[in-house]
């Protein structure tokens, strides 16, 4: 091996070398901050090798400092180096949401750097569709995701939405009713319907949200027999014509 050769070699282990180095500062909240900040100017600005210089910033993504200034500060700049390898960058960081609970940051980051269509199959494919009721971590993620979900149409995925509307947790229901309301199709309401029977205290959050769509949306209500009185609340009942209106 020539001079050029070897020294060629050197340059990509002390490459190699610092790499690492500063995704271990970028990962560690109790480094030095001067060192982390150091670390992840490198990898944000310099450092080549998207699958690692991404992950190496994501990883930044999954703690917060005391200090809300110098987080967002970092945050900010971990951010901009992911968005500086633009689309090569995708599957990376959706593989990322896929497999972490602090996704706010990371979708942000998909935003910046491919579609709204991408964007929605990523948080598909991030939902967790299996009973996690013991994994907070989980249940808040399904939350976080089912949140995003209300501001896109999801045309075909009503369906997997409405298994969120039988969770344990309130909040996760609510956040599927939610996201379902928002839908352009007339479809969900076959999913929303049985929470105007609903009597439990703990869906009386979703049963309000739900009568008012059905009265905007002038949904017809299918099982009007659910209702003896014709009351469905204090305040709502059905009408003659099978719709729901205000008393």
């Amino acid at each position: 091996m020539g001079l050029f050769g070897k020294f060629k070699d050197y340059q990509a282990t002390r490459s190699e070398k610092r790499l690492e180095k500063a995704a271990k500062l970028v990962k560690n909240p109790k480094a030095i901050k001067e060192d982390r900040w150091s670390a992840l100017k490198f990898l944000a600005d310099d450092a080549e090798g998207a699958e690692r210089v991404i992950n190496a910033l994501l990883s930044r993504f999954e703690y917060s400092l005391e200090h809300g200034i110098l987080d967002s500060r970092e945050k900010d700049l971990a951010l901009k180096g992911v968005i500086r390898f633009g689309e090569e960058g995708v599957p990376v960081i959706e593989e990322w949401i896929k497999k972490t609970d602090r996704i706010a940051w990371p979708i942000k980051a998909l935003k910046a750097v491919t579609d709204e269509k991408q964007v929605v199959e990523s948080l598909k494919a991030a939902l967790v569709l299996e009973d996690v009721r013991f994994d907070q971590a989980k249940v808040d993620k399904n939350y976080d995701i089912l949140c995003y979900m209300r501001d896109f149409q999801l045309s075909g995925f009503e369906e997997s939405i409405s298994h969120f509307l039988k969770d344990s947790d309130e909040r996760v229901r609510f956040a599927a009713a939610e996201s379902l309301i928002e839908q352009e199709s007339n479809e969900v309401a076959q999913y929303l319907e049985p929470f105007l029977s609903d009597t439990t205290s703990e869906n009386r959050r979703i049963k309000e949200a739900v009568t008012r769509a059905f009265i905007e949306r002038k949904w017809p209500v299918k099982d009007g027999a659910a209702f003896t009185d014709g009351y469905i609340s204090d305040n709502a009942r059905l009408s003659q014509q099978g719709l729901v209106e205000r008393v």
